[in-house]
């Protein structure tokens, strides 16, 4: 197969930091952009890391990448000669991955790849000219599939069987026929004979990108209908009718996401009951937005572990753990599903919904109890409600518990106490123990609800508490 460059089907747009990469490079014709960048360059998306290729040693000129830049230099993949160099902030903090070549040449490289919408390149000394010997651009712009690079593609490294069902909803492309079929032999590759998965952090990550995309939802669908979910899932699989009640309550609630999600459109509520919605969660869209972006660990938001709680069949034990030893969670991850799970159970969902309710919620819950009202919200949702129903529900039981916890997180969720444990045992002789607890609370909640406001009125509810007098 012959190695000549090609016309690209669309001027390749890069970021200006690509331009000053080439100039800095100490041999920049002997570096060669390669793989998703690329391809975003042709369809004009936003390119913030790069990925690099040489014939040489792919530490050796990341080394000399990181001198000529004054940046930091890691060799993240010495076995394949991979290392890495992060520009300094004031260049945006862009990543600069250089492999050796995967073979003795540039062909050889791009065929070793995944998908040939993958397997493209661009040398950095030349950024019109397209690399593009398996025909990556047809499968692009006029095939619209996902074609492997060679037929053992996926049976050599199965996580992407998963990349494929990502990539395909991402881009809009379908599965070719042979690839659709090296991804349903693929799954029995995914776990070992014990039944964990292989990889379970690869897996994870792809999984991850998979939920926090706004195709969630059709991910989860092909997923289960190639039989990719099983082995991600650390529960039996549910019956059909379970499983679609879940799907559509992912639905429902990536509708939610997506009304307060920075890149709204006019469209995107046009739909009567999330205009609705939109009038009320738009008081609270800027701290929802950070509640649902925030990562525990980088790559995987609270928007999409939510998800994982949704996918947890009802009472199931420990859910959180069990997705923890699935796909390798942090603790804090582990303890948000558990969390949000809980808060699925028990949110206040007659109205309205007043101080003392909105304490005791978040006392059981905390802040997954955020995600917890969207998630009761899409319940809703799912089950059709009236939109003179929806719209007492999102006043009523949504605004208190949101305003509680973002307007009136002192006053009401966590209000400093007028009096502690150690006042009531030294002042009333309040033995420790489970009442005193129970005292503690109490007076918690009527601090929330506004009946005392004094510590002198808190030692005065406490001693008729202990005296049974209520």
């Amino acid at each position: 197969m012959e190695l000549t460059p090609v016309e690209p089907r669309r001027m390749l747009l890069w970021p200006d930091f690509v331009e000053e990469l080439a100039e800095r490079a100490p041999e920049p014709a002997a570096l060669y952009m390669v793989g998703g960048m690329v391809r975003d360059a042709l369809l004009g998306r936003p390119i913030h890391d790069v990925d690099l290729a040489t014939p040489g040693d792919g530490l050796k000129e990341a080394r000399r990448l990181a001198d000529a830049f004054g940046a930091a230099y890691y060799p993240v993949d010495p076995e394949r000669r991979t290392g890495r160099v992060i520009l300094p902030e004031a260049d945006g903090g862009t990543v600069i991955d250089v492999a050796s070549f995967r073979g003795d040449t540039l062909l050889a490289d791009l065929e070793g790849r995944d998908f040939t919408i993958n397997a493209m390149a661009v040398r950095l000394d030349d950024p019109q000219a397209l690399y593009d010997p398996l025909g990556g651009q047809e499968d692009l712009f006029d095939h619209k599939v996902i074609r492997q690079c060679r037929p053992d593609s996926i049976a050599s490294d199965p996580i992407r069987a998963l990349r494929a069902v990502r990539q395909s909803l991402q881009f809009k492309l379908r599965l070719e026929p042979g690839t659709r079929a090296a991804v349903r032999s693929a799954v029995w590759a995914l776990t070992t004979h014990t039944g964990e998965l292989a990889q379970p952090e690869r897996a994870r990550d792809e999984f991850f990108r998979m939920l926090a995309s706004p195709q969630s939802a059709a991910a989860l669908r092909v997923l289960h209908q190639i039989g990719l979910l099983a082995p991600l899932v650390p529960f039996p699989m549910p019956d059909d009718a379970d499983l679609e009640a879940q799907f559509e309550l992912v639905v429902q609630l990536t509708r939610l996401y997506s009304i307060i999600s920075p890149a709204r459109t006019d469209n995107t509520a046009a739909q009567l009951m999330l205009g609705v919605a939109v009038m009320i969660l738009d008081r609270y869209r800027r701290q929802l937005q950070e509640h649902l972006q925030h990562e525990y660990v980088e790559g995987r938001p609270v928007s999409a572990l939510a998800l994982l709680g949704v996918l947890s069949p009802a009472g199931a034990k420990e859910p959180g753990a069990a997705w923890a030893n699935r796909l390798k969670l942090a603790n804090a991850e582990a303890r948000y599903i558990e969390r949000f799970v809980a808060a699925g159970r028990i949110v206040p969902a007659v109205p309205p919904v007043d101080s003392r309710l909105a304490h005791r919620y978040y006392r059981e819950v905390g802040e997954p109890g955020v995600t917890g009202v969207l998630l009761m919200l899409a319940e809703y949702l799912r089950a059709g409600i009236r939109p003179e129903d929806w719209g007492l529900v999102l006043e009523h039981v949504a605004a208190p518990l949101l305003e509680a916890f973002f307007w009136r997180h002192q006053e009401v969720v966590s209000p400093p106490p007028l009096v502690d444990g150690n006042d009531l045992i030294r002042l009333l002789g309040i033995q420790p123990g489970p009442h005193l607890g129970q005292i503690l609370r109490t007076l918690l909640e009527e601090q929330a609800a506004g009946t005392i406001r004094t510590r002198e009125e808190a030692l005065r509810l406490a001693e008729r508490l202990n005296k049974g007098e209520g």
